[in-house]
């Protein structure tokens, strides 16, 4: 059966949208394939415990497969997955914060093996008051910076993914960082 969209669009990424608007089912699994490593590692972030990393993948790849027909094209397809892992991994947050549940991890960060034992103890600290100091940030703050910082997307990608301004993102930025810094500040931490 053929499909109806018209194959009006030059570059890779349109053609490719093209294939996943007619439910190729092929199109959908290079979907996954390609992206589904960013989508689990910005869930993961925002999750901070695996299987709860990789429920949200599920999710996503679910939600991008029902509303591929809404997908309008004005954004890239990496930034329409990464807004419904978002949107996605927010939910689940809130909805585990609604229970009170408590997650499993915390946020990964790596300690320099090769480094002298006092030097690992003394970064896993600093990395310990980071995560504090991360976990006090607001919701829409922390998802900036992680998604700026960790994930390093520019500034005008978080805006289209989040669908704000990107003024509004550069003044969210610059408020988790300063309150980061503070908080690392006050427990003699140096960022």
């Amino acid at each position: 059966m053929a499909c109806a969209v018209e194959a009006r669009y030059a570059s890779t990424e349109e053609s490719f949208v093209d294939r996943l608007i007619c439910g190729e089912e092929r199109a959908f699994r290079e979907l996954y394939e390609a992206r589904s490593g960013e989508v689990y590692r910005l869930a993961r972030r925002f999750t901070r415990a695996d299987a709860e990393a990789e429920e949200v993948v599920q999710e996503v790849f679910i939600n991008a497969f029902r509303s591929i027909g809404s997908f309008r094209r004005e954004a890239s397809m990496r930034t329409w997955l990464y807004r419904i892992t978002v949107n996605t991994a927010l939910k689940r947050l809130r909805w585990r914060k609604r229970r009170r549940e408590v997650g499993d991890g915390a946020i990964e960060w790596t300690v320099d093996q090769r480094a002298s034992p006092e030097r690992r103890a003394a970064d896993r600290e600093a990395m310990a008051v980071l995560e504090r100091a991360l976990d006090r940030l607001s919701e829409a703050k922390r998802t900036v910076l992680l998604m700026h910082e960790v994930e390093g997307l520019d500034t005008n990608e978080i805006a289209q993914t989040l669908g704000c301004p990107r003024s509004t993102i550069l003044t969210r930025l610059a408020r988790a960082r300063h309150e980061v810094v503070a908080s690392a500040s006050k427990n003699g931490v140096r960022l």
